[in-house]
């Protein structure tokens, strides 16, 4: 669940905003003392480890943000930007968070409050998974037609690893294949995924001893893999997509 374009904070935005004070801000604002309240916080990050590991809460000088903004006033190259010369914010988002790390983000512009999120996790790693399965897709497509077994067994793999970095994008690991497999069923019924994408898992895996052990005759025949590896390219598309492998905007750098 993503929201990077800046909510300002109203209706919806109001209530993530409370949901993220009084879960995390306001224990931290105790924690810090001096008599800190809400009225002293003019930004505040929270970054959510994945696996539900300890958030780390950020406010005000500890934040670093970057932001597309209209501006009130043409603004002098070298000029600072401030409150007073920004009308209102398209989107923000934090620096310095993992990402591998889900976030919030809260900041005061003028008078106005803005939020925004992305709770996508684990997107380190994710790429690292799906430039795996476009390396096996890669080799499915340049040999299927000298050595179809290998080929099919390295198309269910590539496909396999798009379930693995959905579930790893929402907090969710398995080493188990039928619950990969339930995975991808229950978000394809759900609208999460294009209809066709659990069958063709399904598919390649009732192949997986005939294709990886020799285990009887593989049913898929050559003419049939160019179709396969397209439908497998969209899944790994769709999953860079889904995990947040395409950036909200191509300036966004985390470290």
């Amino acid at each position: 669940m993503t929201d990077a374009d800046a909510e300002q904070a109203d209706s919806f935005g109001e209530n993530i905003v409370e949901m993220m004070f009084t879960t995390w801000v306001d224990a931290e604002l105790t924690r810090r003392g001096h008599g800190l309240t809400r009225a002293d916080v003019g930004k505040a990050v929270i970054e959510l480890p994945p696996f539900g590991a300890t958030p780390i809460v950020r406010l005000n000088d500890d934040v670093s943000l970057q932001a597309r903004a209209v501006a009130s006033a043409p603004i002098a190259k070298g000029e600072v930007v401030t409150s007073e010369n920004v009308s209102s914010l398209e989107a923000f988002w934090p620096v310095g968070i993992h990402a591998d790390s889900g976030w919030l983000a809260y900041v005061v512009v003028g008078a106005s409050g803005y939020v925004a999120f992305d709770f996508r996790y684990n997107k380190q790693r994710n790429a690292e998974l799906l430039g795996l399965a476009d390396d096996y897709l890669e080799t499915a497509e340049g040999n299927y037609a000298r050595a179809l077994r290998p080929a099919i067994d390295n198309l269910l793999s590539a496909a396999e690893l798009t379930v693995q970095a959905q579930m790893l994008g929402q907090s969710e690991q398995t080493t188990f294949h039928n619950l990969r497999d339930k995975w991808l069923r229950d978000n394809e019924r759900l609208g999460n995924a294009p209809d066709g994408f659990f069958s063709l898992l399904k598919r390649l895996r009732s192949e997986r001893a005939a294709a990886r052990y020799g285990d009887g005759m593989v049913s898929i025949s050559h003419d049939e893999m160019p179709e396969l590896i397209a439908t497998v390219r969209t899944m790994i598309e769709h999953a860079a997509a889904r995990t947040g492998l395409v950036a909200v905007d191509p300036s966004v750098e985390n470290n």
